[in-house]
């Protein structure tokens, strides 16, 4: 039986740590981490001391690792599930997840750049003239030979 199916089967039962777990395929030591650090909230106890979960808490559970899994930071992950209740969650991940798609986009731009950089860099170190001793590596660096390793003997 898949995992999700699992828990719909359960949906009125409550589950233990390893069982949420499995089920969500994750880690009982990740869930209670999270707990931890006020990601979830404390779960409730057994007379034995086991962390069971009822309904409201797997709902929780899912959100914070589905949030985790579209590679949001714990601090965001914290800050919109801690945000004002005035303004929608889906509301307030659109905004998250708009700023994080115009920093990718700037990222994307930046490191276009240096791609660029280094494949013209790298072009003009394959074209160093044979005569150039081999250690020379001016033509990657600045175009022109200043190294004074190569001394051009063609004359003016």
């Amino acid at each position: 039986m898949h995992s999700a199916e699992a828990l719909e089967n359960k949906a009125n039962r409550v589950l233990r740590i390893g069982q949420l777990a499995k089920a969500l395929n994750t880690t009982a030591k990740t869930l209670r981490f999270y707990e931890q650090i006020g990601l979830l909230p404390a779960a409730t106890r057994t007379a034995g001391g086991y962390r069971v979960y009822d309904e409201a808490a797997i709902r929780r559970v899912r959100l914070v690792l589905a949030l985790r899994r579209i590679n949001l930071s714990i601090e965001e992950v914290r800050a919109l599930l801690e945000s004002d209740e005035s303004s929608p969650l889906r509301l307030r991940l659109v905004s998250l997840l708009q700023e994080r798609l115009r920093q990718v986009e700037l990222d994307l731009g930046v490191l276009q750049g240096q791609r660029d950089d280094l494949a013209a860099r790298l072009d003009n170190l394959l074209a160093t003239p044979r005569v150039r001793p081999a250690d020379c590596v001016c033509e990657a660096l600045s175009g022109a030979c200043t190294c004074g390793r190569y001394v051009d003997h063609r004359g003016p």
